[in-house]
């Protein structure tokens, strides 16, 4: 069994890097003078939320947390295949691009940001081992109230 030091490295840094994507979401906020620039109001307001939605993934998954895994596979499910966790990284740090932060802050987050998603999706490439153990099952998200296909086809 090969250890699992890659994809907790990969975790550390992401948290890090969210710290990094919320600095400059926060910069780019406090440098809006007029509340008619709602475009990169917006833009800050959504890499600041990506960036606590990705910080709690990426937190939770050293410890278990059952209630945010369920509201993670809900509404956020591409979350947990590298590939797809890849691709939202590559469009946030496209994000980085339009914020008002300073343009060094903003650009190097940017760079980071899409290069931890290229790098993310070449490692998962070359040997997805180092990053998950094995083809993960399918689990869907669990919707309260309802029962499953085969116990309804059983019942007509």
């Amino acid at each position: 069994k090969k250890p699992k030091w890659v994809a907790i490295a990969f975790r550390c840094f992401h948290i890090g890097l969210c710290a990094f994507m919320c600095l400059t979401a926060v910069d780019s906020l406090q440098r809006e003078h007029d509340i008619s620039d709602t475009d990169s109001i917006f833009v800050s307001v959504y890499v600041f939320i990506f960036a606590v939605i990705l910080f709690v993934f990426e937190a939770s998954q050293f410890k278990s947390v059952p209630a945010i895994e369920a509201v993670y596979r809900a509404n956020f499910g591409f979350i947990f295949k590298p590939l797809s966790k890849a691709v939202f990284l590559i469009f946030i740090g496209f994000l980085q691009f339009g914020l008002d932060s300073l343009k060094a802050l903003s650009y190097s987050c940017g760079i980071i940001t899409i290069a931890d998603g290229v790098v993310l999706s070449l490692v998962y490439c070359k040997d997805s081992s180092l990053l998950i153990d094995g083809p993960e099952k399918y689990k869907p998200p669990s919707v309260p109230g309802t029962t499953s296909s085969t116990a309804r086809s059983q019942e007509v």
